[in-house]
């Protein structure tokens, strides 16, 4: 089958993206809410916040109006695109280096496209306007990743995540891979939660984003670099630096 079917790309996309995107917060909620709502506490990153029903209601609500009014539509119009592109399906498969290469270079590529597009989303006669629904969970919770006003959905988390696929021509398996390692990081830079280990350290570390979350001015990035070079991390190195210098005097 060649990438360049309709069906695939349209159906295919948007069937993968339900599928992780639900089960994932599904059992995030499961285990907060239900199963473990006291122990997993001593993993909330803001305990003195807590997320009620009803506003998870209102999350759902939202995110499915996005999901079916926004992103189904986009990849509709997206198909053409990749169409026109040439992008592939058939088998053989790239190559194991090739797909790691590209997800390493996506990585970038969506660090560029968030970082640029949420800074402008926090200026002031838009965030207003636009941004300050999302901001509405001053402690996120995971499905609050897709909690957007359409237009921010649009570009800043459609955008970035379609942009690396579209400049690299990338296999639709190479793109699929990379649509479950992103929805995957951003629900769990939004899920409140700090698990231990490898788990929760390095890209999986989602004190960063929820440091924004909480204090609006600072973390505008994913990775941190062009929050470091554009001066947008003070107020959380701060943070970081005090919190070291307690740990040593202990």
């Amino acid at each position: 089958m060649h990438f360049s079917d309709p069906i695939l790309i349209i159906i295919g996309t948007f069937v993968l993206h339900q599928f992780i995107f639900w089960i994932t917060n599904g059992i995030i909620l499961l285990l907060t809410y239900v199963i473990y709502p006291d122990r997993s506490v001593k993993y909330k990153i803001q305990k003195d916040i807590h997320v009620d029903v009803k506003s998870v209601k209102e999350c759902t609500k939202t995110v499915l109006i996005n999901q079916l009014f926004i992103l189904f539509p986009c990849l509709i119009l997206i198909c053409p695109l990749f169409m026109h592109l040439n992008l592939r399906w058939n088998i053989p498969f790239p190559p194991w280096y090739q797909i790691l290469f590209e997800l390493l270079c996506f990585i970038g590529v969506t660090e560029i496209f968030f970082y640029y597009s949420h800074l402008m989303l926090h200026l002031s006669f838009i965030y207003e306007y636009v941004h300050k629904k999302h901001h509405r969970f001053r402690a996120p919770i995971g499905m609050a990743c897709e909690y957007a006003h359409p237009i921010e959905f649009l570009i800043s988390n459609i955008g970035p995540v379609v942009a690396g696929p579209l400049i690299f021509r990338s296999h639709l398996l190479t793109t699929w891979l990379w649509l479950f390692f992103a929805l995957l990081g951003t629900i769990n830079h939004h899920s409140g939660y700090q698990l231990p280990g490898i788990l929760g350290s390095g890209l999986n570390n989602p004190t960063f984003h929820d440091f924004h979350h909480a204090q609006f001015t600072n973390n505008f990035g994913l990775l941190g670099i062009l929050d470091r070079l554009h001066g947008t991390d003070k107020a959380w190195r701060a943070k970081k630096l005090k919190e070291q210098q307690l740990r040593n005097k202990e």
